[in-house]
């Protein structure tokens, strides 16, 4: 054992010193003017995401305002179900009387996740402000490798990352604390996959990655960029085939969608049975002009409060997205004056994400014909979220344009490359002043002093505890630390028939009610788990607990003879029968076809090992 150790430190330290000595190698081989680029570069990537963010860290204590409280109250879910129960977290007790958490959107976001150490370990105001600044570099990293597929310029790329990954929608999206927008950052790793994929004379291992990227957006509960992303490559993809004349864009893009499905099937399955329970059908007839887009884009007035525009409804947040008014005007000449073969699929992706960003202008305008056939897009609204995207496309059309105007240059290239870098390092600054505005603005909630937690669980109409400075909200959070569930809440499902009653309501008989003479309590409640102690309850009475009922709910008692597994009543609240002999009743949760699921993205794995290592095979 201590030989095989040896051994492995051994190899392990000689391709640490391997790795060092070609990055060295690398690094001498670069002039001072190709190493400045690059460092220029470096900057775009990391410092607009620390601009954006260096308000939030005055104060770690505070929360965020708005939709914030509930994305918190989600992640906190997942930490207590792990840590405190032991439990996967399927189901949300303390929100509308209880729903399926794991089959919501966006709810255990965390969970399959880089992020889910930070949520395990950090205090949740700190994670929270973490996730922010990190996704924003994940943004910013995969802007820069998308770019790299378009140009081998450094600064296209930088151009590329300053316009895209920490623009105005990104500051005023995540002072809104709508999380789900996070997953935009990997848009870019999608773009950058897919064009390896096509590059390839083989391709498995991109589109593997490819996949990998899909059922990431599926966990990071991208309700909109996953859809996005998916039009945005099919659109890449047809004309590509137009181009080459081949089929293989399209095989790509279905090969690393089969891919996302199976890996992602734990999570996609209990989400669609969500759906179908609860389907989420918006009406969407928002607009905007071209003037009102402008300012959009080049207003500086751009805070969370603020409305340099009189666009409605909603708030600024869903319209602003700042990237000046020198980074429109390259988009602009981009669009005009570069018609590049490579070009051509983001340009025609960019002008349809455009015209989906400027909404229902015309009854045959494509947001119109999108939100109305496609069932994808019916839970959809606000169509300027499209317009995140489509800087990105429309960036990439500029980062192809750059190439040719640096061979213009001649010998002069690198200078003009260093130049240009240092000009989008400037557009990154000005860009991420911007967004840092509405971020400044968001994390002002303060949780009271003290807060008291009830020994046991029980429902409440409203929530019973605020902090210190209300918001428009029902804090979900806070009723979490109390242990109180909430009926009137925030962040949930559309769901019908609510069952569970608040403790003030004229039928409520406590958690847990019997029909016939006899006395039930509450032995056990955990998130996904309800045991019911019944020793003085007479055979063939009904016990009822005051939790929604849903598909995933199975019950069974313990007996003399052992365990029996019991018919759930009919009703909108857990409730069954209690069988002859019975001691407790327990009623389990467990996520619809999460099983099925797992099984699925256990053979995707299984698959992709055998063919990783047959490809390593044929290799040696």
């Amino acid at each position: 054992m201590a030989v095989a150790r040896d051994r492995i430190r051994s190899y392990a330290a000689r391709a640490v010193r391997a790795a060092v000595r070609r990055r060295q190698r690398r690094w001498a081989a670069m002039s001072w003017i190709q190493l400045g680029s690059r460092m220029l570069l470096l900057l775009v990537v990391l410092l607009p995401s620390i601009l954006c963010t260096a308000s939030l860290w005055a104060d770690t204590s505070t929360y965020g305002f708005h939709d914030w409280d509930v994305m918190a109250s989600h992640r906190y879910l997942a930490k207590v179900s792990i840590l405190e129960h032991g439990e996967f977290p399927g189901w949300n007790p303390f929100a509308c009387g209880g729903f399926p958490a794991w089959g919501y959107v966006e709810g255990g976001t965390t969970v399959v996740s880089p992020l889910l150490p930070l949520y395990l370990v950090c205090d949740l105001p700190l994670a929270l402000r973490l996730e922010v600044l990190l996704m924003g570099w994940l943004g910013a990293w995969g802007s820069e490798r998308a770019a790299s597929r378009w140009t081998r310029s450094l600064a296209g790329r930088a151009f590329v990352v300053a316009l895209f990954a920490v623009n105005g929608r990104f500051g005023l999206q995540a002072a809104a604390g709508h999380t789900w927008h996070f997953a935009y950052a990997l848009l870019p790793w999608a773009l950058y996959y897919f064009q390896r994929a096509n590059a390839a004379p083989r391709w498995f291992p991109e589109g593997l990655k490819l996949g990998l990227v899909f059922a990431w957006l599926v966990y990071a509960g991208g309700i909109y960029p996953l859809p996005h992303t998916v039009l945005a490559l099919a659109l890449l993809a047809l004309v590509e085939v137009g181009l080459s004349r081949s089929f293989k864009p399209l095989t790509v893009l279905a090969v690393g969608g089969l891919w996302g499905i199976g890996l992602a099937a734990p999570k996609l399955l209990p989400m669609l049975a969500t759906f179908a329970r609860a389907p989420r059908l918006i009406e969407s007839s928002e607009q905007l002009s071209l003037t009102h887009l402008w300012i959009a884009l080049t207003s500086q007035a751009q805070g969370f409060y603020q409305r340099p525009a009189p666009v409605r409804p909603y708030g600024w947040h869903e319209w602003g997205i700042y990237i000046g008014t020198s980074g429109t005007v390259l988009l602009l000449v981009a669009a005009a004056l570069v018609w590049r073969k490579k070009s051509l699929g983001v340009k025609l992706a960019s002008v349809v994400f455009l015209l989906l960003g400027l909404g229902a202008f015309h009854p045959l305008a494509p947001w119109p014909l999108l939100h109305n056939h496609l069932p994808m897009f019916s839970s959809q609204h606000v169509p300027s979220r499209f317009l995140y995207p489509a800087v990105l496309l429309a960036a990439l059309g500029l980062a192809s344009g750059v190439g040719p105007l640096l061979r213009w240059f001649g010998r002069r290239a690198a200078w003009a490359d260093l130049a240009l870098s240092l000009a989008a390092l400037g557009l990154a600054v000005d860009v991420a002043t911007v967004a840092a505005k509405p971020m400044s603005e968001a994390f002002w909630m303060v949780p009271p002093p003290e807060l008291h937690r009830a020994a046991d669980f029980s429902f409440a109409e409203r929530a019973p505890v605020q902090y210190l400075k209300r918001d428009w909200a029902e804090p979900m959070y806070l009723s979490m630390l109390a242990n109180t569930g909430v009926i009137r809440c925030y962040g949930t499902p559309p769901f019908e028939g609510v069952g569970a009653l608040a403790k003030t309501h004229p039928r409520y008989r406590g958690e847990v009610e019997v029909e016939r003479p006899g006395h039930a309590v509450i032995s056990h409640f955990s998130p996904n788990r309800i045991e019911v102690q019944t020793d003085a309850v007479p055979a063939g009475t009904r016990v009822l607990v005051n939790m929604n009922k849903a598909d995933g709910w199975e019950a069974s008692a313990k007996t003399e003879s052992g365990e029996r597994k019991l018919q759930l009543l009919a009703g909108d609240r857990l409730a069954a029968f209690a069988p002859e002999g019975a001691r407790s009743l327990t009623f389990r949760y467990s996520p619809p076809y999460l099983g099925h699921g797992l099984m699925l993205a256990a053979c995707c794995l299984a698959l992709a090992a055998y063919l990783a290592l047959r490809r390593r095979w044929e290799r040696r």
